[in-house]
This record gives C-alpha cells, structure tokens and sequence, in this order.
C-alpha cells in the first residue's frame, strides 16, 4: 500500500512522494502457536475473555481471521466496534 507525504528532494524544493504504508499483523507467536487479534484503527478490541483467539498452527491464522470476518459480518462484533469507538472518543 502506498501513502502520499511531503518531502524535500535533492535541491531542497518541496514535492509530494509516495512511500509505503507500514501493514501490521494482526497476529504474532507466543506461547507455542499464535494469536489472532481483531483491532479498531491500531488497537486491539475485546473478544470475549481476552483480546486475541489463540490457535496451534501458523496454516490456522487464516481460518481465524476469516472466522473474525463472518462475525464481523454477521453483526456479532457491533458491541465490541462500540466499546473501541467509546474508548477512541474519550481522548
């Protein structure tokens, strides 16, 4: 993905540049497999219990995030989006 920004080129003279977007997984390894996490903007929401599903093996990442897809969906993740757009406009 690419973002637009300002920058200075080599005479000094202000130009628009396109440089890559940094992606971040919503997953990484811990515990002897991985967690899936659902995030609002750069913050993880609450699911359930925790903040994140935990699967066994790397080949089970994307089952999880289509199964957090289908909730997402389905309307089942509408409390939890609420609580994350509660917490971002309290700042």
């Amino acid at each position: 993905m690419q973002r637009k920004s300002w920058a200075k080129n080599e005479q000094g003279e202000k130009v628009l540049v396109e440089r890559m977007r940094k992606v971040r997984p919503w997953f990484f390894e811990q515990d002897g497999g991985w967690y899936v996490q659902c995030k609002y903007g750069n913050k993880p929401m609450k699911l359930g219990n925790g903040n994140a599903v935990f699967v066994k093996a790397l080949g089970e990442v994307q089952g999880a995030l289509g199964a957090l897809k289908s909730a997402a969906e389905a309307g089942e993740l509408d409390a939890a989006v609420s609580t994350a757009m509660q917490r971002k406009k309290s700042k």
